[in-house]
């Protein structure tokens, strides 16, 4: 396998920007926005990640969460449950959008960017990224 450490560097910057997008909105006004932004932070962390390391990553969400997911499953067990809140995330928002009777919570919206946090916390220590927002 080899790397692609350039588009590795642009996913984890659109990452990055996503997750301070996440933490500069108001959770009690805007709470799907929230989780739009935490989950976008994820998806292009998995997709850094898997640049990074494999020197491709899919484009579609469900084959993003899929592979992220078989890339880790052997490593410990931090990175296997930010694989696991990826995937968390990734429904919250699907509800979000798509399911009339789901509303979030400014409660749903703090644990989404507590999950985005630790989600790039734990990738960029793990795959070699500077902090988010670096």
């Amino acid at each position: 396998m080899s790397s692609d450490p350039a588009r590795a560097a642009v996913s984890w910057q659109k990452a990055t920007a996503h997750l301070l997008e996440a933490e500069a909105q108001d959770a009690d006004a805007s709470p799907m926005a929230v989780i739009h932004s935490s989950y976008y932070a994820m998806f292009h962390a998995a997709r850094a990640v898997r640049f990074k390391a494999t020197g491709q990553a899919p484009n579609r969400h469900d084959a993003a969460i899929q592979r992220f997911g078989l890339l880790v499953r052997d490593l410990d067990d931090a990175v296997r449950a930010a694989g696991r809140a990826f995937n968390r995330v990734k429904d919250d928002r699907t509800a979000a959008d798509y399911d009339e009777l789901v509303a979030p919570t400014p409660e749903d919206a703090r644990e989404s960017v507590a999950a985005a946090k630790d989600f790039l916390a734990i990738s960029g220590v793990r795959y070699g990224f500077g902090p988010p927002g670096a």
